[in-house]
């Protein structure tokens, strides 16, 4: 398995596929984005797209992630957006050490992430903390 970065000018190529892994995680914003938005992003170069492919056989992608640089005042990182795919206990290792390795190459001191609780469990032996809780409440014209 290999983890890989996808040229924005390659999107397009692999964007079937990896619309339909990212579009449940997407889902998980209730609205606040739609996969059409992590699109356009990632053409724009506002999200860097990364795709794990299983080179035994057929060379199919199984998940996908996106990132980002965020400069703070006093440090830059590296997010993990949106994350989508099967298999993960195969692959979030090899994910995890080359986005820490190019996060690492472009000055960042920390990555960092967002999801549901159950991700808790997968990061905690990768040295992953958890930082805070969001919450979120409708109000009548959500």
């Amino acid at each position: 398995m290999i983890c890989t970065a996808v040229p924005r000018e390659a999107i397009d190529i692999v964007w079937g596929d990896v619309s339909t892994m990212l579009a449940k995680s997407v889902n998980t914003s209730k609205g606040k984005y739609h996969i059409q938005d992590i699109y356009e992003d990632l053409t724009k170069g506002l999200y860097n797209l990364w795709l794990i492919i299983d080179t035994k056989g057929e060379d199919k992608v199984i998940a996908a992630i996106t990132t980002r640089l965020i400069e703070y005042p006093n440090r830059t990182a590296m997010a993990l957006d949106w994350v989508g795919g099967k298999r993960i206990h195969e692959w979030l290792p090899i994910a995890i050490k080359k986005l820490s390795s190019f996060a690492q190459d472009c000055g960042c001191k920390h990555l960092e992430g967002y999801g549901r609780k159950a991700w808790i469990k997968l990061l905690k032996k990768y040295k992953w903390e958890p930082e805070y809780i969001a919450y979120r409440m409708e109000i009548n014209n959500g």
